[in-house]
């Protein structure tokens, strides 16, 4: 687990200035979201709030929000996997597309209601466009690529780390 924690993370950051650095003003979709859903569904609750807590406080080191807004934000998300996860078993793309839909809009709907206590009510509903429906939309729709790149990478990880042993003699 450690393992594969250090390599979520990694590609977590990679991610992260992937999306703040390149896409951002451009492209409507959130990366680090498939990331945090993919880790909440596969593996332990522990390893995904351990990456939940790292990509949030990544996001809100960067942010102009309130600090924490985007570490609830990551931990909502988790909760909603989780919820998936054990209501609804999510396994194949049909299943996936609507759950990441909802925990998207659970998310977004949970840090604009933060935002509105800590600043005021105006602010849930500033910023209620096309981009936003977008942005949750077109993430909800590439969540199976994601999930498909990630079960690349994980196994490419794993290829690699397991080659990187060195073999016991007996």
């Amino acid at each position: 687990m450690p393992g594969l924690l250090t390599f979520y993370g990694l590609l977590g950051v990679a991610l992260f200035y992937l999306h703040e650095l390149l896409l951002f003003p451009q492209v409507y979709i959130r990366p680090l979201a498939p990331l945090v859903f993919y880790v909440s569904l596969k593996d332990s609750l522990a390893a995904a709030f351990v990456l939940a807590v790292f990509l949030g406080l990544l996001q809100d080191s960067y942010a102009l929000a309130p600090f924490g807004v985007h570490l609830v934000n990551a931990l909502l998300l988790v909760g909603m996997a989780r919820l998936a996860r054990r209501t609804f078993l999510v396994k194949n793309s049909l299943f996936l597309i609507p759950a990441m839909a909802v925990a998207l809009l659970v998310q977004d709907l949970g840090g604009r209601f933060l935002l509105a206590v800590l600043e005021s009510w105006e602010s849930f509903f500033l910023n209620l466009s096309w981009p936003w429906g977008a942005e949750l939309l077109v993430t909800s729709v590439l969540t199976p690529v994601f999930f498909s790149l990630l079960r690349t990478l994980e196994f490419q990880w794993r290829r690699l780390h397991r080659s990187s042993r060195p073999s016991s003699a007996i």
